[in-house]
């Protein structure tokens, strides 16, 4: 399951013009990409079927090391909690309060 409206990491963060990353499959802010349900809407023979959840990024038009950190993290970590934690004790508040304990290189992390 990897969706590009909220699995591809080269996606903008926000729908602003000088956001950058591509703009194909819409955007997705941390808190998108940390919401997402990956099997809303499925079946459970469907459900039964999902093998995991992954994230995508497309490096090559990317620069900047810096702008790399910027588009992963910290959705990263938003989907890989998706992947590892059962929906009903997802909790995006928790979730915003360790950003800062996430890696990130170069520069900061905003205010999700």
């Amino acid at each position: 399951m990897a969706p590009g409206q909220a699995y591809y990491l080269d996606m903008a963060n926000g729908p602003d013009w000088h956001e950058c990353g591509a703009a194909w499959a819409g955007w997705s802010s941390p808190e998108t990409a940390y919401a997402f349900a990956p099997t809303a809407g499925w079946s459970a023979a469907e459900t039964a079927n999902l093998m995991g959840v992954q994230a995508c990024i497309w490096s090559e038009p990317m620069s900047e090391r810096a702008v790399f950190d910027r588009l992963v993290f910290p959705r990263l970590s938003a989907i890989a909690e998706t992947g590892w934690t059962a929906p009903e004790r997802k909790d995006f508040t928790r979730f915003a309060a360790l950003v800062g304990l996430m890696p990130n290189l170069y520069g900061t992390h905003e205010n999700l």
